[in-house]
């Protein structure tokens, strides 16, 4: 196929592919009866079925340094799980790279025969990302070296590692970077989308501190992209998620931080719920950068988690009226090591519950919200809430710097449920969707990391950075291979 009459169709894909589910179910389906050897039923971008040759299978596996997986291989059905137990898919092939090369070789295979394709780097995307029906998926997992530079206080980290590959070598030398709060968690998709973690107040968000990164574009190039080296792309990076393309390699600059860190949390009374909430309106709006307070709310009644990574006599001052206002049932505040805190939130890489979220940014808690969750919001069953807190150095970065458009509001707030019996599904995603409806109203947008939005919302969330970034993706990526993602349509 030319590459216009390539791009023509597959540019008409998104349509269709939302429009057939059943295709890649039923492939799917097909491809996990596929005798060894076999030709293998896929799907194409389209949702079309289509078939992936034995001799073609044959040649990839023979090009890859790494290791191809088939439905009828052994390890297929561990390769495909991925962190949300409810996700639950059986791509065609998936492409475990060893490095650049293999994925350059797995983006042409699928380009070239129009494959659905998913990325998997740490396979912690809540709607599933990174696994699909069906498809090719490149998988990045094995890729988790870290290298520091400490005289230059810089990391470079392959596309598979985690956030804990990179706290603990950087760590090493007293340093770190803004990354998530859960150590399991992939460096890629979370630098892609932004990157909000306890340093972020202080140092910006992860993809603030991005030097370079290593890009395998849709037609299999391979790219630096920098201030100085491909410009357009390394702004779209920075916020526009995985529509580029596949960044095999992150840069970034590290800041010294630790190894002691004053953190904990208080919790409180379901009762008290009310003068919790006022209490973060206040305290947020003035805390210091090297302060960050999030919010976790269930049934059990709101806990505020706490973090500063300033002097630690200072930061017991700083956090003095948090402790004081009223008198919490449990609080765990202390010095803590820097890698104590980022491993506390961790559960098992492979989540033993199914999770679903919906998630936006709140300039403040303003007086109506506060009487929304308090009066009307009933946290029982799998339903919670929190929030990330932003500001302080992220609010300093132009909406325009980077793709992330959101940069002036105070917090993020999260629906957040999860349980065990898949036979649950629809109805803890009711449930959830019910909640939300009444928070919605409140916010603005959304972090793409936490959410699982509809073609609109995306196109609205990047607001005026919405035509450049579908200018660069029709440039990069004019067939859309990269959709599988909060995903900007080629202008």
């Amino acid at each position: 196929m030319k590459r216009r009459e390539f791009c023509k169709s597959a540019l008409l894909a998104g349509a269709a592919a939302a429009t057939l589910p059943w295709a890649r179910a039923r492939a799917a389906e097909a491809a996990a009866s596929a005798p060894p050897g076999a030709d293998i039923p896929a799907v194409r971008l389209s949702g079309e079925p289509t078939v992936i040759p034995a001799a073609a299978v044959r040649k990839l596996a023979a090009d890859l340094h790494g290791t191809l997986l088939t439905p009828a291989d052994g390890g297929y059905d561990q390769a495909r799980r991925i962190w949300n137990k409810m996700i639950d898919r059986r791509p065609a092939l998936i492409a475990r790279c060893s490095g650049t090369a293999d994925v350059v070789h797995a983006v042409r295979f699928a380009r070239e025969r129009e494959l659905l394709l998913a990325v998997r780097g740490g396979g912690h995307s809540f709607p599933g990302w990174s696994m699909c029906n069906g498809g090719l998926v490149i998988d990045l997992s094995g890729q988790r070296a870290v290298r520091v530079d400490p005289a230059a206080k810089t990391a470079r980290a392959a596309g598979g590692a985690w956030i804990g590959d990179l706290d603990w070598e950087a760590q090493q030398h007293g340093l770190a970077v803004t990354m998530g709060e859960i150590s399991n968690t992939g460096i890629a998709g979370l630098t892609l989308g932004g990157g909000y973690g306890w340093l972020g107040r202080k140092h910006g968000l992860a993809c603030d501190n991005l030097v370079s990164a290593d890009l395998v574009t849709a037609d299999g190039q391979v790219l630096r992209v920098s201030h100085d080296e491909n410009p357009d792309l390394f702004w779209a990076l920075r916020g526009g998620g995985g529509n580029f393309g596949v960044v095999t390699s992150f840069e970034y600059r590290l800041h010294a931080v630790g190894p002691k860190v004053l953190a904990g949390s208080l919790s409180f009374e379901p009762a008290q719920a009310r003068a919790v909430l006022e209490q973060l309106r206040e305290f947020a709006e003035r805390a210091p950068r090297e302060c960050t307070v999030e919010l976790d709310w269930g049934s059990e009644g709101p806990t505020l988690g706490v973090f500063y990574s300033g002097d630690l006599a200072q930061g017991e001052k700083v956090l003095r009226p948090l402790r004081s206002f009223a008198k919490p049932k449990q609080d765990s505040v202390q010095a803590m090591d820097y890698l104590e805190v980022q491993r506390q939130s961790d559960g098992p890489p492979l989540s033993t519950r199914n999770a679903y979220l919906k998630s936006g940014f709140i300039a403040s808690f303003t007086p109506a919200l506060i009487d929304t969750l308090v009066n009307e919001v009933s946290l029982t069953g799998p339903l919670s809430l929190g929030t990330l807190q932003c500001g302080g150095a992220i609010a300093e970065v132009a909406p325009t710097a980077t793709a992330i458009a959101h940069r002036s509001e105070q917090h993020q707030l999260v629906a957040h449920a999860t349980w065990v019996d898949n036979a649950d599904n629809d109805r803890n995603r009711a449930l959830l969707h019910a909640l939300w409806d009444k928070l919605k109203p409140h916010t603005t947008g959304f972090y793409v990391n936490l959410n699982e939005p509809d073609q609109k919302a995306v196109d609205d969330n990047y607001g005026p950075n919405h035509a450049r970034l579908a200018a660069i993706k029709k440039r990069y990526d004019p067939g859309n291979l990269f959709r599988l993602n909060a995903n900007i349509k080629p202008a």
